[in-house]
């Protein structure tokens, strides 16, 4: 079943058409353009990224891991700023290695080797649920660094909502490397 529409979750009478994110697994990007009626104020937007056949949601690895918690967590380490995927990535790896790692194994990325679905897409995916009901903040934005090669990537925040202009905090601005991936063999930024 392909998805192109979603009803907000604040606005039962609102349905937004997906736009694409760009990224070969086929993810969408939805906004509810209402001002009035989210848990933050203005606009809300989140993330639909399709999971492969046999991955449970939100309730099923990704509970047994604490990612309702844990995620949100990472990124409220910095708080006041949009951060992009990676900056999120990376702090839930150094919160997290040993579960972090757990995900590596399973799901693979492409640190390690190219893979269609990897831990990236898994903890995205995760994200998008999570921006659903508030946990976390989601915007489209640019990519940078490693990730610059997807064009638009998403970036993320704990509430309340930075400001976009002036509060962003890219993979290229935190000048890491990808040793946090167990195993990597690309360590490049």
């Amino acid at each position: 079943m392909t998805i192109s529409r979603q009803v907000c979750p604040f606005h039962a009478d609102e349905d937004i058409k997906g736009v694409p994110t760009g990224t070969d697994e086929g993810s969408l990007s939805f906004t509810c353009t209402r001002v009035r009626g989210h848990p933050h104020g203005g606009p809300h937007s989140w993330l639909y990224v399709p999971q492969p056949d046999g991955l449970s949601g939100i309730d099923g690895y990704a509970a047994e891991l604490g990612l309702a918690t844990e995620l949100p967590a990472a990124i409220a380490q910095y708080r006041g700023h949009w951060i992009e995927y990676g900056v999120a990535e990376r702090a839930y790896a150094s919160q997290c290695p040993d579960d972090f790692a757990a995900i590596v194994s399973r799901y693979g990325h492409t640190a390690v080797r190219p893979k269609q679905y990897t831990t990236s897409a898994f903890l995205a995916g995760v994200l998008g649920v999570l921006s659903k009901h508030g946990s976390v903040l989601y915007h489209l934005g640019p990519a940078t660094g490693r990730w610059k090669y997807n064009g638009t990537i998403s970036w993320w925040a704990v509430a309340p909502a930075p400001d976009w202009e002036s509060s962003r905090l890219s993979w290229s601005d935190i000048g890491q490397d990808m040793s946090y991936v167990p195993g990597a063999a690309d360590t490049s930024r």
